[in-house]
C-alpha cells in the first residue's frame, strides 16, 4: 500500500512499556494508558478519561464521564473500554465492558460489572479478547461481550484478531508469534526474523511493529514485507480502517492506509 501522507506531531512526552499498556504524564492528563486510531482521529485512553489528540497541548476531552481507562478498543463505530470509575462515579469498581455507540460521549455496560478490569482488549465483529488484570486470565468472547470463556496461563502482549473467522487471531509471545484457530485453546509458532512488539489487522491484512520497522502481511502472515522504517524503535501501533497511529518514544506519527 503507497503512503499517501505521513504527519509527525512531536510529543513532550515518552511512552513506558508495560505488558500490555503504555502510561505517560502529558499536562493536565496524569497518566496515558494507551493511543487508539478510531476512524481518522487518535483517541487517548487516560487515567482522567478519553480524550482526542489533536495536537501538541491540545487533548480535547469526550463526554463527561472521567472514568480511569484501561483498556480501549473499537470495531466500526463502537468503542469498548474497561477500567476503573471516576470520582462522584456511580459504578462499582473495576467498571467490567462497557461500550459507546457515539464516540464515547456516553458509556453503558455490557458485562463483568464489578468483576473484572481489562487492562489490554482487542475487538472485531462479535469477537472480543480480553485480558483479566484481576486474576491474570485471557478472557474471550464471542458474542460481543455478554458471555465469556476464561483461560488461565496464558499472557500476550498483543492480539489481533482475523477478520470474519471465529477464534481465529495472532498474538506476540514474548516476542514470538503465535497463531490459533481456536481461540488459544491449542496454537502454533509463526517463524519471524526479529522479536516483535506489537501487532494489528486491517480486514485480512497483518501489520507487526519489530524494533524500528513496520511489516505488513497480505496473505494471513505466511509472509511478511517491509512497511516503513523509522530512526527510533516502535513501542506500540494502533490501526484503523483510515489511518495506522505508530508510538516512538517521543513521537505519535499517523500514515493513511
Amino acid at each position: 500500500m503507497k503512503h499517501r501522507k505521513s504527519i509527525a506531531i512531536l510529543l513532550t512526552l515518552a511512552f513506558a512499556q508495560s505488558t500490555s499498556s503504555y502510561a505517560a504524564t502529558f499536562d493536565s492528563v496524569t497518566h496515558i494508558h494507551g493511543a487508539h486510531a478510531f476512524g481518522s482521529r487518535i483517541l487517548m485512553a487516560t487515567h482522567e478519561g478519553l480524550f482526542q489528540f489533536v495536537s501538541q497541548n491540545n487533548m480535547k476531552p469526550i463526554g463527561e464521564d472521567r472514568f480511569d481507562i484501561m483498556g480501549l478498543d473499537s470495531f466500526g463505530s463502537t468503542l469498548f473500554a474497561s477500567g476503573h470509575p471516576g470520582p462522584g462515579s456511580k459504578l462499582p469498581n473495576p467498571v467490567g465492558l462497557l461500550r459507546s455507540d457515539d464516540g464515547g460521549r456516553t458509556w453503558k455496560s455490557v458485562s463483568l460489572l464489578g468483576e473484572v478490569d481489562f487492562h489490554f482488549l482487542e475487538v472485531s465483529g462479535v469477537q472480543i479478547f480480553g485480558e483479566n488484570a484481576i486474576d491474570g486470565s485471557l478472557m474471550y468472547s464471542k458474542d460481543k461481550g455478554r458471555k465469556w470463556r476464561k483461560t488461565e496461563g496464558i499472557k500476550f502482549s498483543d492480539i489481533a484478531i482475523q477478520s470474519g473467522s471465529l477464534g481465529r487471531a495472532i498474538a506476540i509471545d514474548r516476542g514470538k508469534l503465535v497463531r490459533t484457530s481456536n481461540a488459544f485453546t491449542t496454537m502454533s509458532k509463526l517463524s519471524f526474523k526479529s522479536d516483535v512488539t506489537a501487532i494489528e489487522s486491517i480486514g485480512k491484512d497483518f501489520y507487526i511493529a519489530s524494533k524500528n520497522k513496520i511489516f505488513r502481511s497480505t496473505d494471513q502472515a505466511k509472509s511478511w514485507k517491509e512497511f516503513k522504517s523509522y530512526k527510533s524503535d516502535i513501542s506500540d501501533i494502533s490501526a484503523s480502517s483510515g489511518i495506522l497511529v505508530v508510538l516512538l518514544p517521543k513521537e505519535i506519527l499517523t500514515l493513511k492506509i
